[in-house]
């Protein structure tokens, strides 16, 4: 018969505190969001007010006249709409995976549907990624186990308990009531809850359930059961303001801020009551929400100083862009910044997250300039923007009687000392939304 043992094991866990937290939301946040999240902050704390003596140091008029271009032109800007399946494959670009896990990545985000679920079975998706290559299991878990960590948050998910139990574990899993929030979840997996339309009235019929916690209930409720979708709503209803602006300033490009001064200040009245405040209580309340002010205060300029720095970083290595547009681009991933200014990876993707940067050549994404790299036959490494624009060169001089395809594109660019496969030309060739060959020559016959 076994004995029960009872045993003690230390182990040390990095816990973020609150104020952690929050700096790093507000580092996520766009400048639309950030506006109202400041909002919110100064209802809470009565010592935080916004600075509405805003100004910038930049002269938008000598960028005007450098380019001899219209103020209209200068606010032009660079926003293609995307599917999900697209801003995945985007980040996948962006990461740090290797070839063969960037094949296998492709299979899956391939299997996604709008919600962000996968419709495939994952054997079936490990016998067709071994039709393309040598793949185990434990390579395709490690996989999908990173896409479900990209934004957003929960897609690729295998049903409705798994995009929940990804999003409680990112955003709540220092809360309280996270066990008791997981252990809903567990409930939920012995009912019917495949189809994630049905979500609410599942958490209809639980909140009947005593036995069930009502505080983790509230916090279930706030998990999206279909995170795919925030794609689309964000497509539908997004403010672009761009926080960054680049200008040439006597033969130089120069990167600043959009604004240079915090958003926020502390309230003056509140502050010289606090100093002559005597009543314990009420000193000990103004005390508190000073020192949380001074704390927000701080991190917005921490923010400001972060994106500023990340930009300058892109530009300095970006400049044929500025000079040269699209054909310029370099090979560059955010592991090429984080390194260079000696942060982590996490913070360049959030410091790129959702963010604008108005340039003579038109407003872009930031993340629009990272783009992975292929290998010339003289070494050199060349990015796949250039490779697409190159391609979109190239069919604009073909013959429209006779247009180019897929595979004479890429013998045409093995001439010109750049190894592009066939596949890679037809994955870039749709990924600008290009016909192919056969809808090109139908196009021009009709």
């Amino acid at each position: 018969m076994n004995k029960l043992k009872q045993t003690t094991t230390l182990t040390q866990r990095k816990v973020l505190s609150q104020q952690t937290r929050q700096a790093i939301r507000l580092l996520q946040l766009n400048v639309y969001d950030l506006e109202k999240e400041l909002d919110n902050l100064i209802l809470e704390n009565p010592l935080l007010e916004k600075d509405d003596e805003i100004e910038s140091n930049y002269d938008v008029g000598s960028t005007i006249n450098e380019f001899n271009a219209d103020a209209d032109d200068i606010l032009k800007y660079h926003k293609k709409t995307e599917s999900l399946q697209e801003s995945l494959n985007r980040q996948v670009e962006m990461s740090s995976f290797s070839v063969n896990e960037k094949i296998i990545a492709s299979i899956l985000i391939d299997c996604v549907n709008d919600n962000g679920y996968l419709t495939e079975d994952l054997k079936d998706i490990f016998i067709q990624a071994n039709r393309e290559i040598e793949v185990s299991f434990q390579e395709i878990f490690y996989v999908l186990h990173t896409l479900q960590r990209f934004d957003p948050i929960g897609t690729c998910a295998i049903d409705l308990c798994d995009t929940l139990s990804i999003q409680l574990d990112n955003s709540y899993r220092e809360s309280p009531l996270y066990e008791k929030a997981t252990d809903i979840i567990q409930y939920l997996k012995e009912i019917d809850s495949s189809n994630s339309s049905k979500f609410n009235n599942i958490l209809s019929e639980l909140n009947k359930n005593t036995h069930f916690d009502q505080n983790a209930l509230k916090l279930i409720k706030k998990l999206n059961p279909k995170p795919g979708l925030e794609v689309s709503k964000k497509l539908d209803s997004y403010h672009i303001s761009p926080e960054i602006i680049i200008f040439k300033r006597d033969g130089k490009w120069i990167t600043e801020l959009t604004k240079n001064k915090p958003l926020l200040k502390l309230n003056s009245e509140y502050v010289s009551l606090m100093r002559e405040s005597k009543i314990k209580t009420d000193l000990n309340y103004l005390r508190k929400n000073y020192n949380e002010a001074k704390f927000i205060i701080k991190s917005i300029k921490n923010r400001s100083l972060t994106i500023l720095s990340v930009c300058k970083e892109i530009f300095t290595r970006q400049i044929d862009f500025l000079n040269n547009g699209d054909i310029g681009m370099k090979p560059m991933t955010l592991k090429d910044i984080a390194d260079s200014l000696g942060i982590h990876e996490s913070t360049v993707s959030r410091a790129t997250s959702n963010k604008f940067v108005q340039t003579p050549r038109g407003v872009y994404e930031l993340k629009y300039f990272f783009s992975s790299e292929l290998f010339t036959d003289t070494g050199k490494m060349i990015s796949s923007k250039v490779i697409m624009k190159m391609i979109e060169d190239c069919i604009k001089e073909e013959n429209i009687n006779k247009p180019l395809s897929d595979n004479e594109i890429s013998k045409y660019f093995i001439a010109k000392g750049v190894s592009v496969a066939r596949r890679t030309i037809t994955k870039y060739r749709e990924r600008i939304n290009i016909p192919n060959s056969t809808q090109r020559k139908r196009n021009t016959d009709d």
